[in-house]
């Protein structure tokens, strides 16, 4: 029997994009562009009672967790 479920998870972000130079610095002030980042895109799994799970991000970082 899972301890953990995840079905179809998904998140998406919205970054401000930044632009080069004095005058589109000061434009960005007013109006701002945008563009989306998906960080998850329809992930699912199951963690049983008992298992130990470990996350390793893009940057190195890690989280281990005892279920």
């Amino acid at each position: 029997m899972a301890l953990i479920y995840l079905n179809n998870i998904s998140k998406t972000f919205k970054v401000a994009q930044r632009s080069s130079g004095v005058k589109s610095a000061f434009k960005s002030f007013f109006k701002r562009e945008y563009r989306e980042v998906h960080a998850l895109d329809n992930i699912s799994f199951h963690i049983p009672k008992g298992e130990i799970i470990g996350y390793i991000g893009p940057n190195g970082a890690r989280q281990v967790n005892y279920y």
